[in-house]
C-alpha cells in the first residue's frame, strides 16, 4: 500500500495542478452595437493554430471567426475585431457587431470544437448597464447562448451547479493543494486539531479568493505558484523536524491558505470571470463551494486511514516520515519548475 502511494505522489509531481480548461466570452449589448470580448490561455491558443502564442496580427482572422452572432435571426458580421496579449500571456478576441435596435440575439462560440476535450467557456450576456441577461457554461457540445435584451434579467439555472462541479474538479486535480492538505492532516492526531486546521485553511483561501476574483487584490500567477509549492515543503519539513508538535498550525495554515486562495483565483481571475461585479457572484460561490465540497471528500478518505495508522510504532517511525519526505520532494520539484518556467 505504501508503495502505492509513493508511486503517485511521484505520479503528482510531473502533472500540472492548475488546469480547470476555462476560457471567457463577454457581450455587452449597447445602442447600436454589441461588443464581444473573449479570453483565453496561452494552452488555448496553442491548441487552436497549434503553435505557440502568434503575434497578435496573425490571430485577428481567427478572431474574426470566432464568435457568430444572429440579430431577429439575421446573421451580423463583425465590423471591428483587435487582438491583444495580455501581461500574464492570455490572449483577448475584441469584436464589435453592429445591431440598429433591441432584438433577440444568439451566439455561438465556433472555437470550442478546436480546443481540449473537457474545455469549457463562461459566456455571459450583459445590457448598457451591466445587468446579466444570459449566463452559461459552454462546451463543445453546447456553444450556443441565447438572449433577449428587453428580458428581465433573470437567475441562471445551470451554472452555479457547473461551477461547483469545477471547483471539485479543481481541488481534485490540484495535486499540491492535496498534497499540502495531506502533509497538514499527517500532523494531526487530535480531531479538534484537524477541524481548527481545516477551518483556518477554509476561512483563508476563501478570503483570498474572494478578493482576487473581485480585482480588489492582484498576486501574479508567477509568484503566486511557486509560493504555494514553498508552503507545501514547508510543512512537510516540518512534519520531518518537529513531528506532532504543531499546535501553531492554525495561524500557519491560515497565513498559507491565504497564498491557496490566489492561486484558486487564477482558475477564475486570469480567464476574464470576475470582471464585472454583476457577474461574479455565482462563478465565485459555486466554485468555492465546490473547492470545499472536494477537500471534504478528500478528508473523508484521508482521515481514517491515518487514524488507522497512527498509533502504529512502525508508520510512526518510518511510514510517517518517508511520506512527508515524498511530499517536500514533490513540493521542491515544483518550487523549481514555477520558478524555472516563469
Amino acid at each position: 500500500m505504501f508503495k502505492r502511494i509513493f508511486l503517485l505522489l511521484l505520479a503528482a509531481a510531473s502533472a500540472h495542478a492548475h488546469d480547470p480548461g476555462l476560457s471567457s466570452a463577454k457581450l455587452k449589448i449597447a445602442s447600436g452595437h454589441v461588443d464581444a470580448t473573449l479570453t483565453f490561455a496561452p494552452a488555448d491558443i496553442e491548441a487552436i493554430t497549434s503553435a505557440d502564442v502568434s503575434p497578435p496580427a496573425s490571430l485577428r482572422a481567427i478572431a474574426a471567426q470566432s464568435l457568430e452572432i444572429w440579430m431577429n435571426g439575421q446573421a451580423v458580421s463583425p465590423t471591428e475585431t483587435s487582438v491583444r496579449v495580455l501581461p500574464n500571456k492570455d490572449v483577448e478576441f475584441e469584436l464589435v457587431f453592429p445591431t440598429t435596435a433591441a432584438a433577440p440575439l444568439k451566439a455561438r462560440s465556433t472555437l470550442l470544437d478546436r480546443l481540449p476535450f473537457g474545455h469549457r467557456q463562461y459566456f455571459v450576456v450583459t445590457d448598457a448597464a451591466g445587468a446579466v441577461l444570459a449566463e452559461k457554461l459552454l462546451r463543445g457540445a453546447d456553444e450556443v447562448v441565447t438572449a433577449t435584451p428587453t428580458a428581465i434579467p433573470v437567475a441562471p439555472a445551470h451554472p452555479f451547479s457547473e461551477f461547483v462541479g469545477m471547483g471539485v474538479k479543481h481541488i481534485l486535480t490540484g495535486y499540491d493543494h492535496l498534497l499540502f492538505l495531506l502533509a497538514l492532516l499527517m500532523g494531526c492526531r487530535r480531531l479538534s486539531s484537524i477541524v481548527k486546521i481545516i477551518t483556518a485553511f477554509t476561512v483563508a483561501h476563501s478570503i483570498s479568493l474572494a478578493l482576487a476574483t473581485l480585482g480588489w487584490v492582484e498576486v501574479p500567477s508567477r509568484i503566486v505558484e511557486p509560493l504555494i509549492a514553498a508552503t507545501i515543503v514547508y510543512v512537510a519539513v516540518e512534519n520531518l523536524v518537529r513531528g506532532q508538535a504543531v499546535a501553531h498550525r492554525v495561524l500557519l495554515t491560515f497565513g498559507f491558505g491565504l497564498v491557496h486562495g490566489f492561486g484558486f483565483a487564477s482558475a477564475l481571475r486570469e480567464m476574464g470571470v470576475g470582471s464585472h461585479g454583476s457577474a461574479v457572484a455565482v462563478p465565485l460561490i459555486g466554485f468555492n463551494s465546490g473547492v470545499e465540497i472536494g477537500q471534504m471528500l478528500v478528508a473523508a478518505v484521508i482521515l481514517p486511514i491515518i487514524w488507522h495508522l497512527k498509533d502504529r510504532p512502525q508508520f510512526a517511525a518510518r511510514w510517517a516520515p518517508a511520506c512527508s519526505m515524498m511530499v517536500a520532494l514533490a513540493g521542491s520539484f515544483w518550487f523549481l519548475q514555477r520558478v524555472l518556467v516563469n
